[in-house]
Protein backbone atom coordinates (compact mmCIF):
# COMPACT_ATOMS: atom_id res chain seq x y z
CA UNK A 1 0.00 0.00 0.00
CA UNK A 2 1.59 3.32 -0.78
CA UNK A 3 2.41 6.07 1.54
CA UNK A 4 -0.80 8.33 0.89
CA UNK A 5 -3.16 5.32 0.73
CA UNK A 6 -2.24 4.38 4.34
CA UNK A 7 -2.30 8.06 5.53
CA UNK A 8 -5.85 7.89 3.92
CA UNK A 9 -6.83 4.97 5.79
CA UNK A 10 -5.41 6.08 8.66
CA UNK A 11 -7.61 9.31 8.27
CA UNK A 12 -10.78 7.14 7.81
CA UNK A 13 -9.88 4.48 11.00
CA UNK A 14 -8.43 6.51 13.52
CA UNK A 15 -9.91 8.81 16.43
CA UNK A 16 -8.33 12.30 17.34
CA UNK A 17 -7.70 12.78 20.86
CA UNK A 18 -6.34 16.15 22.12
CA UNK A 19 -5.32 16.69 25.78
CA UNK A 20 -3.40 19.43 27.93
CA UNK A 21 -1.47 19.67 30.87
CA UNK A 22 -0.35 22.30 33.29
CA UNK A 23 -3.01 25.01 33.67
CA UNK A 24 -6.98 24.85 35.13
CA UNK A 25 -9.44 27.60 35.80
CA UNK A 26 -9.69 30.09 33.81
CA UNK A 27 -6.55 29.91 32.11
CA UNK A 28 -7.70 26.04 31.09
CA UNK A 29 -11.35 28.22 30.12
CA UNK A 30 -8.81 30.88 27.54
CA UNK A 31 -6.89 27.83 26.41
CA UNK A 32 -9.75 25.94 25.05
CA UNK A 33 -10.90 28.87 23.58
CA UNK A 34 -8.07 29.63 21.54
CA UNK A 35 -6.84 26.07 20.95
CA UNK A 36 -8.40 25.19 17.11
CA UNK A 37 -7.53 21.23 17.14
CA UNK A 38 -9.68 21.04 20.13
CA UNK A 39 -12.61 21.19 17.02
CA UNK A 40 -11.56 17.82 15.50
CA UNK A 41 -11.40 15.86 19.40
CA UNK A 42 -13.46 13.17 19.33
CA UNK A 43 -13.89 13.14 16.09
CA UNK A 44 -12.29 10.79 12.98
CA UNK A 45 -8.90 12.83 12.42
CA UNK A 46 -7.48 14.24 9.15
CA UNK A 47 -4.45 13.14 7.96
CA UNK A 48 -1.44 12.79 9.97
CA UNK A 49 0.54 15.77 8.00
CA UNK A 50 -2.52 17.81 8.92
CA UNK A 51 -2.84 17.24 12.29
CA UNK A 52 1.04 17.82 13.05
CA UNK A 53 0.56 21.67 11.24
CA UNK A 54 -2.44 22.00 13.13
CA UNK A 55 -0.66 20.81 16.34
CA UNK A 56 2.85 23.35 15.43
CA UNK A 57 0.30 26.04 15.22
CA UNK A 58 -1.62 24.87 18.56
CA UNK A 59 1.60 25.81 20.80
CA UNK A 60 1.23 29.18 19.38
CA UNK A 61 -2.31 29.63 20.51
CA UNK A 62 -1.83 28.16 23.83
CA UNK A 63 0.75 31.18 23.88
CA UNK A 64 -0.85 33.87 23.00
CA UNK A 65 -4.13 32.59 25.34
CA UNK A 66 -2.39 32.92 28.19
CA UNK A 67 -0.37 36.39 27.33
CA UNK A 68 -3.60 38.38 28.66
CA UNK A 69 -2.95 36.81 31.31
CA UNK A 70 0.73 37.91 31.92
CA UNK A 71 2.06 34.84 31.06
CA UNK A 72 4.36 36.05 28.37
CA UNK A 73 7.21 33.15 28.66
CA UNK A 74 5.20 30.21 28.16
CA UNK A 75 6.97 26.69 26.99
CA UNK A 76 4.66 24.02 25.22
CA UNK A 77 5.76 20.68 24.41
CA UNK A 78 4.21 18.70 22.30
CA UNK A 79 3.71 15.01 21.94
CA UNK A 80 1.58 13.06 19.05
CA UNK A 81 1.17 9.17 19.87
CA UNK A 82 -0.12 7.43 16.44
CA UNK A 83 -2.16 4.38 16.04
CA UNK A 84 -4.22 2.26 14.02
CA UNK A 85 -7.17 3.57 16.34
CA UNK A 86 -5.90 6.84 17.74
CA UNK A 87 -3.80 9.67 17.14
CA UNK A 88 -3.22 11.47 19.95
CA UNK A 89 -1.64 14.60 21.05
CA UNK A 90 -0.77 16.22 23.99
CA UNK A 91 0.60 19.30 24.90
CA UNK A 92 2.89 20.15 28.80
CA UNK A 93 2.73 23.54 29.21
CA UNK A 94 4.81 25.22 31.84
CA UNK A 95 3.92 28.85 32.24
CA UNK A 96 7.33 30.45 33.38
CA UNK A 97 7.47 33.80 35.13
CA UNK A 98 4.63 36.24 34.73
CA UNK A 99 5.03 39.09 34.22
CA UNK A 100 4.12 42.62 36.65
CA UNK A 101 3.48 46.08 36.54
CA UNK A 102 6.10 48.18 36.92
CA UNK A 103 4.53 51.31 35.58
CA UNK A 104 1.11 52.81 35.89
CA UNK A 105 1.23 56.09 34.26
CA UNK A 106 -2.57 57.33 34.26
CA UNK A 107 -2.96 61.11 33.35
CA UNK A 108 -6.35 62.85 32.87
CA UNK A 109 -5.94 66.29 31.01
CA UNK A 110 -9.13 68.87 30.70
CA UNK A 111 -11.48 69.52 33.20
CA UNK A 112 -12.41 65.63 34.19
CA UNK A 113 -9.04 65.87 35.87
CA UNK A 114 -10.30 67.92 38.98
CA UNK A 115 -13.50 66.42 38.72
CA UNK A 116 -14.31 64.62 42.35
CA UNK A 117 -15.93 61.69 40.76
CA UNK A 118 -12.58 61.10 38.57
CA UNK A 119 -10.52 61.54 42.31
CA UNK A 120 -12.64 59.07 43.36
CA UNK A 121 -12.78 56.07 40.99
CA UNK A 122 -8.72 56.80 40.73
CA UNK A 123 -9.13 54.66 43.70
CA UNK A 124 -10.82 51.67 41.96
CA UNK A 125 -8.23 51.51 39.10
CA UNK A 126 -7.60 47.65 39.03
CA UNK A 127 -4.15 48.25 37.91
CA UNK A 128 -2.00 48.70 40.60
CA UNK A 129 2.18 48.68 40.42
CA UNK A 130 3.79 45.26 41.65
CA UNK A 131 0.47 43.44 40.73
CA UNK A 132 0.46 40.87 38.18
CA UNK A 133 -0.43 41.74 34.51
CA UNK A 134 -3.98 41.32 33.00
CA UNK A 135 -5.23 42.64 29.84
CA UNK A 136 -8.55 42.79 30.96
CA UNK A 137 -7.54 45.07 34.14
CA UNK A 138 -6.18 47.41 31.42
CA UNK A 139 -9.08 47.07 29.53
CA UNK A 140 -11.37 48.08 32.23
CA UNK A 141 -9.57 51.05 33.13
CA UNK A 142 -10.27 52.40 29.77
CA UNK A 143 -13.89 51.52 30.03
CA UNK A 144 -14.50 53.06 33.43
CA UNK A 145 -12.41 56.16 32.23
CA UNK A 146 -15.14 56.18 29.06
CA UNK A 147 -17.94 55.79 31.07
CA UNK A 148 -17.31 58.28 33.29
CA UNK A 149 -17.03 60.94 31.05
CA UNK A 150 -20.10 59.85 29.01
CA UNK A 151 -22.01 59.86 32.67
CA UNK A 152 -20.80 63.28 33.43
CA UNK A 153 -20.87 64.95 30.30
CA UNK A 154 -17.54 65.06 29.17
CA UNK A 155 -18.32 64.44 25.32
CA UNK A 156 -15.45 65.59 23.61
CA UNK A 157 -13.31 63.04 25.80
CA UNK A 158 -10.73 61.03 23.96
CA UNK A 159 -7.26 59.12 24.36
CA UNK A 160 -4.26 60.69 22.96
CA UNK A 161 -2.27 57.72 24.28
CA UNK A 162 -2.62 53.78 24.84
CA UNK A 163 0.03 52.06 25.50
CA UNK A 164 0.68 48.54 26.91
CA UNK A 165 4.28 47.83 27.01
CA UNK A 166 5.66 44.58 28.28
CA UNK A 167 9.34 44.20 28.56
CA UNK A 168 9.81 40.35 27.85
CA UNK A 169 13.76 40.71 29.32
CA UNK A 170 12.66 41.35 33.34
CA UNK A 171 9.49 40.43 32.78
CA UNK A 172 7.40 44.00 33.52
CA UNK A 173 4.64 45.75 31.86
CA UNK A 174 4.14 49.46 31.56
CA UNK A 175 0.42 50.96 31.64
CA UNK A 176 0.38 54.39 29.77
CA UNK A 177 -2.55 56.15 29.16
CA UNK A 178 -3.30 59.94 28.81
CA UNK A 179 -7.45 60.74 28.69
CA UNK A 180 -7.95 64.39 27.05
CA UNK A 181 -11.37 65.18 28.21
CA UNK A 182 -12.04 68.81 27.40
CA UNK A 183 -14.82 70.63 28.65
CA UNK A 184 -18.21 69.42 30.39
CA UNK A 185 -21.13 70.35 29.31
CA UNK A 186 -24.51 71.62 31.05
CA UNK A 187 -28.08 71.25 29.88
CA UNK A 188 -29.38 73.43 27.43
CA UNK A 189 -33.24 73.94 27.20
CA UNK A 190 -35.81 70.82 26.91
CA UNK A 191 -38.78 70.25 24.32
CA UNK A 192 -41.52 68.59 25.54
CA UNK A 193 -43.40 67.04 22.65
CA UNK A 194 -47.26 65.56 22.79
CA UNK A 195 -47.51 66.42 26.10
CA UNK A 196 -51.25 66.38 27.26
CA UNK A 197 -50.70 67.81 30.51
CA UNK A 198 -49.17 71.50 30.93
CA UNK A 199 -45.59 71.78 30.40
CA UNK A 200 -45.39 73.71 33.92
CA UNK A 201 -46.37 70.36 35.67
CA UNK A 202 -43.75 68.29 33.70
CA UNK A 203 -41.37 70.52 34.22
CA UNK A 204 -41.65 69.71 37.74
CA UNK A 205 -40.68 66.43 37.59
CA UNK A 206 -37.08 67.86 36.39
CA UNK A 207 -34.38 67.86 38.73
CA UNK A 208 -31.96 70.28 36.46
CA UNK A 209 -32.47 73.22 34.89
CA UNK A 210 -30.57 75.08 31.82
CA UNK A 211 -27.23 75.53 32.46
CA UNK A 212 -26.41 72.76 35.46
CA UNK A 213 -24.10 70.84 34.98
CA UNK A 214 -25.01 67.58 32.36
CA UNK A 215 -25.16 64.01 34.29
CA UNK A 216 -26.87 60.77 32.45
CA UNK A 217 -28.54 60.10 36.21
CA UNK A 218 -30.55 63.36 35.94
CA UNK A 219 -32.17 61.79 32.28
CA UNK A 220 -32.91 58.66 34.06
CA UNK A 221 -34.22 59.94 37.01
CA UNK A 222 -36.57 61.28 34.78
CA UNK A 223 -37.74 58.72 32.29
CA UNK A 224 -38.02 56.58 35.25
CA UNK A 225 -40.19 59.27 36.99
CA UNK A 226 -42.26 60.06 33.77
CA UNK A 227 -43.01 56.41 33.02
CA UNK A 228 -43.96 55.51 36.51
CA UNK A 229 -46.51 58.50 36.74
CA UNK A 230 -49.48 56.23 34.93
CA UNK A 231 -49.92 59.33 32.57
CA UNK A 232 -48.08 58.41 29.93
CA UNK A 233 -48.14 55.18 27.59
CA UNK A 234 -44.50 55.91 26.12
CA UNK A 235 -41.50 58.09 27.40
CA UNK A 236 -38.70 58.89 25.84
CA UNK A 237 -35.93 61.25 27.23
CA UNK A 238 -33.07 61.92 25.57
CA UNK A 239 -29.59 64.46 25.04
CA UNK A 240 -29.54 65.88 21.97
CA UNK A 241 -25.55 65.65 21.33
CA UNK A 242 -25.47 66.52 17.47
CA UNK A 243 -27.19 69.69 18.54
CA UNK A 244 -25.37 70.83 21.42
CA UNK A 245 -23.12 73.91 21.14
CA UNK A 246 -21.37 76.47 23.35
CA UNK A 247 -21.10 73.72 25.90
CA UNK A 248 -24.56 72.97 26.18
CA UNK A 249 -26.64 69.82 24.95
CA UNK A 250 -30.60 70.38 24.19
CA UNK A 251 -32.78 67.45 26.00
CA UNK A 252 -35.65 66.19 23.99
CA UNK A 253 -38.65 64.49 25.71
CA UNK A 254 -40.95 62.60 24.03
CA UNK A 255 -44.29 61.04 25.48
CA UNK A 256 -47.67 59.85 24.02
CA UNK A 257 -50.40 59.27 26.61
CA UNK A 258 -51.82 56.89 28.27
CA UNK A 259 -55.56 55.68 28.71
CA UNK A 260 -57.40 58.42 30.68
CA UNK A 261 -59.82 56.19 32.38
CA UNK A 262 -58.66 52.64 33.77
CA UNK A 263 -61.57 49.80 35.07
CA UNK A 264 -60.84 47.05 37.05
CA UNK A 265 -63.06 43.77 37.72
CA UNK A 266 -61.62 40.86 39.75
CA UNK A 267 -62.62 37.93 41.95
CA UNK A 268 -60.32 36.92 45.13
CA UNK A 269 -59.95 34.92 48.17
CA UNK A 270 -58.05 35.41 51.45
CA UNK A 271 -58.41 33.44 54.54
CA UNK A 272 -58.69 36.78 56.45
CA UNK A 273 -61.24 38.10 54.02
CA UNK A 274 -62.69 34.87 52.30
CA UNK A 275 -64.10 35.50 49.02
CA UNK A 276 -64.09 38.86 47.68
CA UNK A 277 -64.88 41.35 44.64
CA UNK A 278 -63.16 43.82 43.32
CA UNK A 279 -64.45 47.04 41.32
CA UNK A 280 -61.77 50.11 40.52
CA UNK A 281 -61.74 53.27 38.75
CA UNK A 282 -59.31 55.49 37.96
CA UNK A 283 -58.95 58.60 35.79
CA UNK A 284 -55.44 59.07 35.58
CA UNK A 285 -55.49 62.74 35.15
CA UNK A 286 -58.20 64.96 35.94
CA UNK A 287 -57.21 68.64 34.85
CA UNK A 288 -54.06 69.15 32.77
CA UNK A 289 -52.12 69.76 36.56
CA UNK A 290 -51.76 66.52 36.81
CA UNK A 291 -54.81 65.94 39.45
CA UNK A 292 -56.31 62.46 40.03
CA UNK A 293 -58.89 60.22 40.88
CA UNK A 294 -58.77 56.49 42.35
CA UNK A 295 -61.69 54.49 43.62
CA UNK A 296 -62.32 50.82 44.40
CA UNK A 297 -65.45 48.99 45.90
CA UNK A 298 -63.99 45.45 47.55
CA UNK A 299 -67.03 43.75 48.66
CA UNK A 300 -66.37 40.40 51.09
CA UNK A 301 -67.48 38.06 53.47
CA UNK A 302 -65.97 39.60 56.17
CA UNK A 303 -65.41 43.84 55.32
CA UNK A 304 -66.37 45.60 52.44
CA UNK A 305 -64.72 49.16 51.83
CA UNK A 306 -65.41 51.45 49.33
CA UNK A 307 -63.37 54.76 49.03
CA UNK A 308 -62.51 57.53 46.37
CA UNK A 309 -59.44 59.04 46.64
CA UNK A 310 -58.46 62.88 45.19
CA UNK A 311 -54.57 62.88 44.55
CA UNK A 312 -52.73 66.19 43.80
CA UNK A 313 -49.41 66.11 43.04
CA UNK A 314 -46.59 67.86 44.98
CA UNK A 315 -44.14 70.35 44.12
CA UNK A 316 -41.76 66.91 43.15
CA UNK A 317 -44.60 64.79 41.35
CA UNK A 318 -42.69 61.71 41.53
CA UNK A 319 -41.81 62.05 45.72
CA UNK A 320 -44.67 64.38 47.08
CA UNK A 321 -48.47 64.03 47.22
CA UNK A 322 -51.50 65.45 48.71
CA UNK A 323 -54.82 63.46 48.93
CA UNK A 324 -58.30 63.87 50.10
CA UNK A 325 -59.98 60.59 51.06
CA UNK A 326 -63.37 59.64 51.74
CA UNK A 327 -64.05 55.94 52.47
CA UNK A 328 -66.60 53.47 53.96
CA UNK A 329 -65.78 50.00 55.84
CA UNK A 330 -68.39 47.74 56.85
CA UNK A 331 -67.21 44.61 59.00
CA UNK A 332 -69.03 41.88 59.92
CA UNK A 333 -67.01 38.89 61.50
CA UNK A 334 -67.75 36.60 64.16
CA UNK A 335 -69.58 38.98 66.84
CA UNK A 336 -68.27 42.20 65.53
CA UNK A 337 -70.43 44.54 63.50
CA UNK A 338 -68.65 47.73 62.54
CA UNK A 339 -69.50 50.41 60.31
CA UNK A 340 -66.62 53.00 59.71
CA UNK A 341 -67.28 56.20 57.49
CA UNK A 342 -63.67 58.49 57.40
CA UNK A 343 -62.52 61.12 55.38
CA UNK A 344 -59.23 62.37 55.46
CA UNK A 345 -56.33 64.54 54.03
CA UNK A 346 -52.97 62.81 53.69
CA UNK A 347 -49.67 64.25 52.98
CA UNK A 348 -47.04 61.62 51.91
CA UNK A 349 -42.96 62.36 51.28
CA UNK A 350 -40.54 59.99 49.90
CA UNK A 351 -36.86 60.46 50.35
CA UNK A 352 -35.24 57.80 48.35
CA UNK A 353 -35.58 54.99 51.25
CA UNK A 354 -37.75 56.86 53.62
CA UNK A 355 -41.23 57.64 53.59
CA UNK A 356 -43.47 59.89 55.92
CA UNK A 357 -47.15 60.83 56.00
CA UNK A 358 -48.84 63.14 58.37
CA UNK A 359 -52.79 62.50 57.92
CA UNK A 360 -55.60 64.16 59.88
CA UNK A 361 -59.32 62.11 59.74
CA UNK A 362 -62.20 62.62 60.89
CA UNK A 363 -64.29 59.29 61.40
CA UNK A 364 -67.47 57.75 62.82
CA UNK A 365 -68.24 54.38 63.70
CA UNK A 366 -71.02 52.55 64.18
CA UNK A 367 -70.07 49.26 66.00
CA UNK A 368 -71.33 46.42 68.23
CA UNK A 369 -69.60 43.35 70.26
CA UNK A 370 -71.72 40.07 70.65
CA UNK A 371 -75.63 41.32 72.11
CA UNK A 372 -74.19 44.45 73.39
CA UNK A 373 -75.97 47.41 72.73
CA UNK A 374 -75.38 49.30 69.48
CA UNK A 375 -72.57 52.55 70.03
CA UNK A 376 -71.05 55.24 67.87
CA UNK A 377 -68.11 57.14 68.83
CA UNK A 378 -66.05 60.46 66.83
CA UNK A 379 -62.60 61.19 66.73
CA UNK A 380 -60.93 63.84 65.05
CA UNK A 381 -57.36 62.03 64.59
CA UNK A 382 -53.74 63.37 63.49
CA UNK A 383 -50.93 61.09 62.56
CA UNK A 384 -47.60 60.78 61.48
CA UNK A 385 -45.88 57.78 59.79
CA UNK A 386 -42.57 57.00 59.07
CA UNK A 387 -41.24 54.33 57.08
CA UNK A 388 -37.77 52.78 55.93
CA UNK A 389 -37.23 50.22 53.27
CA UNK A 390 -34.02 48.72 51.91
CA UNK A 391 -33.98 45.61 49.89
CA UNK A 392 -32.04 43.80 47.31
CA UNK A 393 -34.78 42.32 44.57
CA UNK A 394 -34.46 39.47 42.73
CA UNK A 395 -32.79 40.35 39.11
CA UNK A 396 -34.91 37.63 37.51
CA UNK A 397 -38.44 38.72 38.85
CA UNK A 398 -38.21 42.51 40.10
CA UNK A 399 -41.49 41.39 42.31
CA UNK A 400 -39.14 39.35 44.58
CA UNK A 401 -36.90 40.15 47.66
CA UNK A 402 -33.66 38.25 47.86
CA UNK A 403 -33.14 40.09 51.23
CA UNK A 404 -33.66 43.67 53.36
CA UNK A 405 -35.48 44.72 55.58
CA UNK A 406 -38.64 47.66 56.43
CA UNK A 407 -38.97 49.09 59.42
CA UNK A 408 -42.12 52.05 60.22
CA UNK A 409 -43.57 53.80 63.13
CA UNK A 410 -46.89 54.84 63.21
CA UNK A 411 -48.29 57.80 66.23
CA UNK A 412 -51.59 58.78 66.53
CA UNK A 413 -53.96 60.32 68.80
CA UNK A 414 -57.03 62.37 69.54
CA UNK A 415 -58.74 64.63 71.93
CA UNK A 416 -62.25 64.64 74.07
CA UNK A 417 -62.23 68.37 73.99
CA UNK A 418 -62.08 68.36 69.86
CA UNK A 419 -64.59 66.75 68.02
CA UNK A 420 -63.54 63.03 69.32
CA UNK A 421 -65.47 60.86 72.13
CA UNK A 422 -62.19 60.43 74.69
CA UNK A 423 -58.48 61.12 74.50
CA UNK A 424 -56.07 58.39 73.26
CA UNK A 425 -52.74 58.28 71.77
CA UNK A 426 -51.07 55.27 70.34
CA UNK A 427 -47.86 54.27 68.82
CA UNK A 428 -47.36 51.12 67.00
CA UNK A 429 -44.07 50.01 65.59
CA UNK A 430 -43.29 47.32 63.06
CA UNK A 431 -40.46 45.65 61.24
CA UNK A 432 -40.07 42.75 58.73
CA UNK A 433 -36.61 41.11 57.23
CA UNK A 434 -35.43 38.72 55.13
CA UNK A 435 -31.93 37.25 54.69
CA UNK A 436 -30.98 35.19 52.49
CA UNK A 437 -28.48 32.22 53.12
CA UNK A 438 -27.69 31.22 49.89
CA UNK A 439 -29.74 30.76 46.55
CA UNK A 440 -31.80 27.79 48.33
CA UNK A 441 -32.18 29.31 52.21
CA UNK A 442 -33.54 32.29 53.41
CA UNK A 443 -34.59 33.57 56.84
CA UNK A 444 -37.88 35.75 57.34
CA UNK A 445 -38.83 37.65 60.24
CA UNK A 446 -41.38 39.86 61.55
CA UNK A 447 -42.84 42.17 64.81
CA UNK A 448 -44.78 44.44 65.70
CA UNK A 449 -45.52 46.06 68.84
CA UNK A 450 -48.14 48.77 69.87
CA UNK A 451 -49.24 50.87 73.26
CA UNK A 452 -51.94 52.91 73.72
CA UNK A 453 -53.25 55.52 76.83
CA UNK A 454 -56.55 56.60 76.51
CA UNK A 455 -58.74 58.41 79.68
CA UNK A 456 -61.98 56.09 78.44
CA UNK A 457 -61.29 53.12 76.60
CA UNK A 458 -64.77 51.68 76.29
CA UNK A 459 -65.09 54.74 73.96
CA UNK A 460 -62.45 53.64 71.75
CA UNK A 461 -63.89 52.24 68.21
CA UNK A 462 -62.93 48.80 66.98
CA UNK A 463 -60.44 50.25 64.26
CA UNK A 464 -58.32 52.23 66.94
CA UNK A 465 -57.76 49.25 68.90
CA UNK A 466 -55.41 46.36 69.10
CA UNK A 467 -56.25 43.57 67.47
CA UNK A 468 -54.06 40.00 66.70
CA UNK A 469 -54.32 37.11 64.87
CA UNK A 470 -54.89 35.98 60.73
CA UNK A 471 -52.77 35.69 57.98
CA UNK A 472 -50.27 38.97 58.59
CA UNK A 473 -50.23 38.38 62.25
CA UNK A 474 -50.34 35.07 64.36
CA UNK A 475 -51.17 32.83 62.16
CA UNK A 476 -53.07 29.98 63.30
CA UNK A 477 -55.77 31.70 64.61
CA UNK A 478 -58.59 33.51 62.67
CA UNK A 479 -58.45 37.15 61.93
CA UNK A 480 -58.50 40.04 65.03
CA UNK A 481 -59.53 36.52 67.01
CA UNK A 482 -56.70 37.18 69.54
CA UNK A 483 -57.37 39.78 72.41
CA UNK A 484 -59.57 40.64 75.22
CA UNK A 485 -63.03 39.44 75.37
CA UNK A 486 -66.13 40.45 76.77
CA UNK A 487 -68.94 38.63 79.31
CA UNK A 488 -69.97 37.00 76.06
CA UNK A 489 -66.43 35.93 75.15
CA UNK A 490 -66.12 38.11 72.40
CA UNK A 491 -63.21 39.27 71.32
CA UNK A 492 -62.70 43.12 71.58
CA UNK A 493 -59.65 43.98 71.38
CA UNK A 494 -56.87 46.18 73.56
CA UNK A 495 -54.23 48.64 74.57
CA UNK A 496 -50.97 46.96 74.07
CA UNK A 497 -49.80 44.46 70.76
CA UNK A 498 -47.39 42.18 70.67
CA UNK A 499 -46.57 40.06 67.69
CA UNK A 500 -43.14 37.78 66.63
CA UNK A 501 -42.75 35.70 63.79
CA UNK A 502 -39.61 33.45 62.69
CA UNK A 503 -39.52 31.27 59.18
CA UNK A 504 -37.03 30.12 57.11
CA UNK A 505 -38.05 28.50 53.87
CA UNK A 506 -36.34 26.63 50.92
CA UNK A 507 -36.38 26.88 47.30
CA UNK A 508 -37.62 23.08 46.42
CA UNK A 509 -37.17 23.81 42.42
CA UNK A 510 -37.20 26.98 40.20
CA UNK A 511 -40.49 29.32 41.95
CA UNK A 512 -41.19 27.11 44.31
CA UNK A 513 -40.17 27.16 48.01
CA UNK A 514 -41.11 25.21 51.14
CA UNK A 515 -41.24 27.32 54.93
CA UNK A 516 -41.56 26.33 58.18
CA UNK A 517 -42.41 28.77 60.68
CA UNK A 518 -43.69 29.99 64.30
CA UNK A 519 -45.94 33.03 65.14
CA UNK A 520 -46.12 34.34 68.40
CA UNK A 521 -48.53 37.12 69.98
CA UNK A 522 -51.67 38.51 71.29
CA UNK A 523 -53.39 42.02 72.15
CA UNK A 524 -54.44 42.83 75.94
CA UNK A 525 -55.18 45.63 78.43
CA UNK A 526 -51.94 45.20 79.95
CA UNK A 527 -48.22 43.76 79.33
CA UNK A 528 -48.94 41.00 81.78
CA UNK A 529 -51.95 39.01 78.97
CA UNK A 530 -50.85 35.35 78.00
CA UNK A 531 -48.76 35.22 74.88
CA UNK A 532 -50.04 32.69 72.27
CA UNK A 533 -48.07 30.67 70.17
CA UNK A 534 -48.42 28.81 66.50
CA UNK A 535 -45.97 26.71 64.23
CA UNK A 536 -46.91 25.27 60.84
CA UNK A 537 -45.41 24.49 57.17
CA UNK A 538 -46.10 26.47 54.31
CA UNK A 539 -45.51 26.21 50.60
CA UNK A 540 -44.44 29.49 48.16
CA UNK A 541 -45.40 30.26 44.04
CA UNK A 542 -43.04 32.07 43.13
CA UNK A 543 -45.58 33.67 40.96
CA UNK A 544 -44.51 36.96 38.21
CA UNK A 545 -46.16 39.34 40.26
CA UNK A 546 -45.16 38.13 43.54
CA UNK A 547 -44.91 35.26 46.38
CA UNK A 548 -48.02 33.25 46.61
CA UNK A 549 -48.20 31.66 50.39
CA UNK A 550 -50.37 28.63 51.09
CA UNK A 551 -49.66 28.04 55.39
CA UNK A 552 -51.21 25.57 57.78
CA UNK A 553 -50.54 26.42 61.16
CA UNK A 554 -51.46 25.06 64.79
CA UNK A 555 -51.68 26.72 67.79
CA UNK A 556 -49.36 25.20 70.64
CA UNK A 557 -51.25 25.53 73.48
CA UNK A 558 -54.69 24.30 71.85
CA UNK A 559 -53.63 21.24 70.59
CA UNK A 560 -57.77 20.73 70.15
CA UNK A 561 -57.93 23.54 67.84
CA UNK A 562 -57.71 22.60 64.36
CA UNK A 563 -54.87 23.12 61.89
CA UNK A 564 -55.86 26.20 59.90
CA UNK A 565 -55.36 27.58 56.29
CA UNK A 566 -54.13 30.59 55.24
CA UNK A 567 -53.23 31.83 51.60
CA UNK A 568 -52.00 35.25 50.82
CA UNK A 569 -50.24 37.06 47.70
CA UNK A 570 -47.97 40.25 48.55
CA UNK A 571 -44.39 41.08 48.63
CA UNK A 572 -42.15 39.63 51.48
CA UNK A 573 -41.91 43.06 52.76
Amino acid sequence: MSNSASAQQQRNDATLEVSYSGVDGELATNVESYLGLLEYSGQSAPSIFRVRFLARRGETEIKQALQPFGYYHTTVDTDIITSEQQIKVTYAIELGERTRISEVAINVTGALGQDEAYKELRKRFPVKVGEPLLHADYERVKTMLRNLAAERGYYDAEFTQQELHVELSDASAAVRLTYASGERFRFGTVSICCNHLSSEFIERYFQFAEGDLFHTRDLLDLQVALAGSDYFETVEVAPLWQEAKSQQVPVSVRVTPNQRDFYQVGPGYGTDTGARLTLAFDRRWVNDRGHRISSLLRLSQVQSTGFVDYIIPGKNPARDQYSLTGEVIDRSYEELQSTLYRTSARDTRHYDRWQRTYQLSYQQEDFRFGTDPRETSNFLVPSAEFSYVSSNLDPRNRNLVDSGYRVSARLQGASDSVLSSATFYSLTLSGKAVYSLNEQWRILARAELGAMETNAFEEISPSLRFFAGGDHSVRGYAYQQLGPTNDEGVVVGGRYLGVASAEVDYLVAPNWRVALFTDLGNSGMDWSMSWKQTYGVGLRWLSPIGPVRLDVAQAVDEPDKPWRLHLTIGPDL
